[in-house]
Formats: structure tokens, C-alpha cells, sequence
């Protein structure tokens, strides 16, 4: 077989996520017109406060997914751009958007990549919701989430707890002597990648990357990419345990280790 020249090979690009291409009608199933439970409980109401998007303002949705974000952000009078790697959320989107009822707007992109996708300058905000954990390297998203923004303009970053929800080194445990439930952490400081299935109880073979990084390649990622963090938050669950002789020490556990990590940043 005969190949090609090394001057004319293409430049080798990114993968696209398969594995949330491959479930896209599962996934979209699973989240519904209004999210998840923790999605309508604790991540979209409170994103939208941190966002603080006023009507009429323009917000980039990066990494969209099926659009449970960009439909509740579009309900409060604020154009969307919804950015998603897999074409097939992206259809997912437009079709839970039906006759363009909303005021939002789906492309498929790669969040390393907006610059492809989205004009410099034209948002007064961006937002990325538990996704990226599964996106490497950051400093490409921060970037190309700068340059998308107008001078001011907020970004909003939800993941889960660097520090506490680890893939395949952090678990809940029991000390029967205290009677207390505690987090236990095997390691934090390294960063990592596990391969994670998307769709548990189906064909293992239907995985998606996910990656850990500690605290501060967020942090100095953000700012070496020109943002500046002005917020930081961490939410717990929302949910309460079923009577029984743990449930005190299970709710001061939920109550004290926080599931979510939210960031705030500014274009300055």
C-alpha cells in the first residue's frame, strides 16, 4: 500500500469523543428536557446564579451535551450557543428545541478547538457543566473561552470535586468503631486517566475518558490562559438518608464532603 508524502499527510486532529457519540439517544433519555436529579436540584440553579446572565447577553455553552443547560439559561431571555463535540447530542439538542422555541443556537465543535466554531469576542459569558473532567489538555478551553468573550465576561466551570470524587481511588467507607462514614483517598496529587463506562449494566465496551487533575491545574491553567477567579464553591448533595441507624452519620457526611466543584472566572 502506498502512502502518502509527509508534507501532504493531514495534521493528525483530536479524537472525537466515541463513547457519548455511540449513547447519544441513552444519555439523552437519561437527562430529559429538564436534567438529572442532581442537575435540576443542585448544578443548573445554582450555575445560573454564579452566571448571573442578564436578558439580551449571549452564552457559550461549551460542551452542551443535549442542551439541558442552554434550555434553561434560554428561559431566562439569554441567547445560546451550544458547543458539542458529538454530532449526535447536538441533534438530540436541536430536537429538544423543536421550531426553534428557544433562543439558541447548537454547532458541533471541539471545546480545544472554539475558534473554529465561534467569532472572537461575542459573549458575555461561557459555561462548561460537568465536562471537563472528560476534555485534556485544559489550557486549550480556557483559551479559546477568553478569546469567545467580551472584556468582563464570566466563565463557569462545574465538575465533580477534584479532592474528593477521584475515578478508581476514592470510595465512601465505614468505621464501625465511630460509627462514622468518611471518604476514603488513595491518592490526589497525580493526575490521571481512567476509562469509564458511560452506560453501566450495558456493553462495557461503550467507555469515555475521564480525567483527574488536582486543585491547581484548574486553578493555574485559568489564569495562565489571562482569566482571573473571582468564585469558588462546593456544593454537596441535596439528598437526605432513609431512616436507620447510619442515617445521622450518612447526612453529616453528605452535609460535609462536597460532591461538586464550582469555579467562577473573569475575562479581564
Amino acid at each position: 500500500m502506498r502512502r502518502p508524502h509527509p508534507r501532504l499527510a493531514r495534521r493528525p486532529q483530536p479524537p472525537v469523543a466515541r463513547g457519548w457519540q455511540d449513547i447519544a439517544g441513552w444519555y439523552d433519555e437519561l437527562v430529559g428536557e429538564r436534567g438529572s436529579e442532581y442537575q435540576r436540584e443542585v448544578v443548573i440553579p445554582r450555575t445560573l446564579r454564579l452566571l448571573e446572565a442578564k436578558p439580551g447577553q449571549r452564552v457559550l455553552d461549551v460542551a452542551c451535551g443535549q442542551g439541558v443547560l442552554g434550555r434553561a439559561l434560554a428561559a431566562t431571555e439569554v441567547t445560546v450557543v451550544g458547543i458539542d463535540a458529538a454530532p449526535a447530542l447536538i441533534e438530540a439538542a436541536k430536537r429538544r428545541n423543536r421550531s426553534d422555541r428557544l433562543p439558541i443556537e447548537y454547532r458541533v465543535g471541539d471545546a480545544r478547538r472554539l475558534d473554529e466554531v465561534v467569532e472572537p469576542a461575542t459573549f458575555d459569558a461561557a459555561v462548561c457543566i460537568l465536562a471537563i473532567q472528560n476534555i485534556a489538555p485544559l489550557s486549550p478551553v480556557w483559551e479559546g473561552c477568553r478569546r469567545a468573550m467580551k472584556p468582563g465576561g464570566k466563565l463557569v466551570v462545574v465538575m465533580m470535586h477534584p479532592c474528593f470524587r477521584i475515578p478508581r481511588a476514592s470510595d465512601w467507607g465505614w468505621d464501625d468503631r465511630g460509627g462514622l462514614q468518611y471518604r476514603r483517598i488513595e491518592r490526589y496529587l497525580s493526575s490521571s486517566r481512567a476509562e469509564i463506562q458511560i452506560h453501566p449494566g450495558s456493553d462495557p465496551s461503550q467507555t469515555a475518558p475521564s480525567f483527574h487533575r488536582p486543585l491547581q491545574a484548574y486553578v493555574n491553567t485559568i489564569g495562565s490562559a489571562g482569566l482571573a477567579i473571582d468564585r469558588l464553591e462546593e456544593w454537596t448533595s441535596h439528598k437526605t438518608s432513609p431512616p436507620g441507624p447510619r442515617q445521622k452519620a450518612l447526612d453529616q457526611s453528605r452535609k460535609e464532603i462536597p460532591m461538586f466543584l464550582a469555579l467562577r472566572a473573569r475575562n479581564l
